[in-house]
């Protein structure tokens, strides 16, 4: 046997049997949290993964065992569970002048005299990610600089249940797309899958880069965008733990649907906390906590494209003159002789108007209580004590003053500014609206009680308004996002025109950055090839280069009717159900068969469990093997091993709306693509 395999099996032996010591330690310190209390945990898990219950449940136990530290410890329990089942994948040796480190990386770290385990995020694991073969003086970045060292050795593992298969040493000859191939092949769709063993260096770039800029992704479909937005998060969350907190930031995504599938990869990359919500969820939390008076109907959407750039640009004027307006008539009341004393406050821009005047009143408020408790130590007919009152008097005009103004703003100048803008906030107000009246009452008035959060990931950024923007932007510190998406499957006619338009948009941002990714790794080539053909007679932009993975060719079937398709489609599916062995979505692009098709599937698929059906306003439990029943919209962001599209002839595409709807269906599939449509023949079955 392999001299090297049977060293490297030891070393995972050797490992196993450490992570099973300290497994123990763990558990034996949680015990004292109670059984019922675990067992309950457990169930939690089991019904949902990591869902909202499971986390409040957890949240609530932290509380009650602060000294415990309960939810690190947790959270070190189920890395722990993981690492005893796969240690590491990978191997670097690095030397210097002096020294040669064997370093073994996995995606949790572990640290014990003489055995270790290097997380991936760590700055040193850089090195196996960017560096495709071993070669001299590679480079890698740490707090206290730049570190130089040459490369020995790239070493990959299969570790399958804790023990070892096999293991091969990377080098120039290595095609490492292979890898990446044999790995989704193994894929069955369905949830979201980490690639810490897969991270390409396009990826990397964008995972490692500064979090305190702006992060604009155009990836191509199935470049991996929302995965590495979520290994993003984790790489943020390890490498600046006292700049960004999990628990204080927040992931974005257009529906439900989305919010579920992307916080299905979370626990698996250690993150237990994070938020994550829709913009109308934002929407409602913000009229909620900080109070504002307004009636709405958010299920009716409104018109959120006929409010453009210009327009919030135009917005945007409106409020740098009412900042103007306030920053004069402050100054111009601390010039009058009997208030100038207690002038000197510098307005800033930065800050609404009302907190503004909240600012210059608390510092009023102090200096009252400064003169009565002057005035309380003075002899009452003292000129000092006659200064002091006088003070109190102007000091409370001042106050009165400005606590009117700030009224004003309220009561006055936010439905003016918002009826300027054609929204009547006695009416009752639907989402667009409501969008629009609530950025404006926030400009004006600032945020109380609404959290701010320290980083924002936003998914499938091409399909939000510039308004959806806007509004994000006020809950996001120093606009510090991660905005991944793709310009060719824009599905909303509200989204964003281009990408550059985010810089107009978001205003806090300082700095920014762009990346773009172009290669697909989700769909085999005859699939890709297929896609491409059908947005070529529209655009060449953002086309996905596929990574050669082959496959069977899409089939076309095309019939008179859509009972012709029907009857197709249930056909084929009950093969399909005699063995559910992979996820397989089935994508209704005609709406009208949507109803039929999900009642038709109740009857065939006899494990409920195993059929799922997306409603773009609730969160369901992803499973890598079942059948998804959805619309076009509620495909997006998805993938499956097969795909059954109904209703669709991609031979009657005529403009470049209906090729993005046709493009993003087609792409949801990974191995097999199957296409029913209504057609002049009554049954092909044709193959491009």
């Amino acid at each position: 046997m392999d001299k090297i395999f049977i060293e490297e099996k030891r070393h995972v032996e050797k490992l196993k049997t450490f992570v099973k010591k300290t497994l123990s330690n763990l558990q034996e310190k949680l015990k004292a949290v109670g059984i019922s209390n675990l067992d309950r945990l457990k169930e939690l898990k089991t019904e949902g993964e990591f869902g909202p219950d499971f986390l409040m449940f957890l949240e609530q136990l932290h509380e009650k065992n602060a000294s415990l530290n309960l939810k690190d410890k947790f959270k070190r329990l189920e890395e722990l569970k993981y690492l005893f089942t796969q240690p590491y994948f990978a191997r670097i040796d690095l030397k210097d002048k002096k020294h040669t480190q064997n370093i073994y990386i996995g995606k949790f770290g572990l640290s014990e005299s003489g055995l270790s385990v290097t997380d991936w995020r760590a700055k040193i694991a850089s090195v196996y990610y960017r560096y495709r073969y071993p070669q001299k003086d590679v480079y890698y970045d740490t707090p206290g600089g730049v570190e130089r060292r040459d490369l020995l050795l790239k070493r990959t593992y299969e570790i399958s249940d804790g023990e070892l298969i096999k293991y091969y040493n990377n080098d120039i000859q290595l095609d490492e797309n292979e890898i990446i191939i044999d790995r989704i092949g193994k894929k069955t769709g369905g949830v979201l899958e980490d690639i810490v063993e897969t991270i390409q260096q396009s990826q990397m770039d964008i995972i490692e880069s500064d979090p305190r800029q702006i992060c604009i992704v155009q990836g191509c479909v199935g470049s991996g965008k929302s995965t590495v937005a979520i290994h993003k998060l984790a790489h943020i969350f390890f490498n600046y733990p006292n700049l960004i907190h999990s628990e204080k930031s927040i992931v974005v995504a257009k529906n439900q649907i989305l919010v579920g599938y992307l916080s299905t990869l979370f626990p698996r990359l250690g993150i237990f906390d994070i938020n994550y919500k829709t913009v109308r969820e934002i929407l409602v939390n913000l009229i909620f906590r900080e109070q504002i008076q307004i009636k709405t109907d958010l299920d009716t959407r409104g018109n959120l494209k006929a409010f453009k750039l210009k327009d919030l640009k135009k917005l945007y004027v409106s409020l740098e003159k009412i900042h103007g307006s306030f920053e004069k008539k402050l100054s111009d009341i601390f010039k009058v002789t009997e208030f100038e004393p207690f002038g000197g406050y510098k307005y800033s821009t930065n800050m609404s108007p009302s907190e503004n005047i909240n600012e210059i009143l608390t510092e009023l408020e102090e200096e009252l209580v400064n003169q009565k408790d002057e005035l309380k130590e003075l002899p009452t007919d003292s000129i000092k004590a006659y200064l002091c009152r006088e003070n109190i008097k102007s000091l409370r005009k001042l106050v009165s003053k400005l606590s009117e103004m700030k009224n004003e703003i309220k009561t006055s100048g936010v439905p003016e500014l918002a009826k300027s803008f054609g929204i009547d906030h006695k009416k009752s107000l639907n989402y667009a609206e409501s969008i629009l009246y609530v950025y404006i009452y926030l400009s004006l008035m600032g945020i109380q009680k609404h959290p701010t959060y320290e980083y924002c990931v936003v998914d499938e950024g091409q399909d939000f308004s510039p308004l959806e923007y806007a509004i994000m932007s006020k809950v996001i510190l120093r606009g510090r996002f991660g905005i991944f998406g793709d310009l060719n499957q824009s599905l909303d006619p509200s989204g964003i025109e281009k990408w550059e338009d985010l810089f107009d948009i978001i205003k806090e941002a300082r700095s920014s950055i762009r990346f773009e990714l172009s290669t697909n790794y989700r769909s085999t080539r005859p699939i890709i090839e297929f896609a491409r053909k059908i947005l070529a007679p529209f655009t060449e932009d953002f086309m996905p280069e596929s990574i050669n993975r082959m496959g069977p060719e899409p089939s076309v079937k095309l019939v008179k009717t859509n009972d012709e398709i029907f009857n197709e489609f249930v056909s084929d599916i009950k093969k399909d159900a005699k063995k559910l062995d992979k996820s397989i979505g089935v994508i209704c692009y005609d709406n009208l068969l949507f109803d039929r098709v999900s009642n038709e599937l109740k009857k065939i698929i006899k494990n409920e469990g195993q059929l799922v059906i997306l409603d773009s306003g609730t969160r369901v439990n992803y499973i890598p093997k079942g059948v998804y029943v959805m619309n076009t919209l509620n495909s997006k962001g998805l993938e499956f091993s097969k795909v059954y599209v109904l209703g669709l002839n991609p031979d009657k595409i005529t403009d470049f709306e209906e090729a993005r709807k046709a493009f993003v269906v087609t792409t949801r599939a990974m191995n097999e693509l199957v296409i029913y449509g209504v057609g002049e023949h009554e049954k092909t079955n044709r193959k491009d």
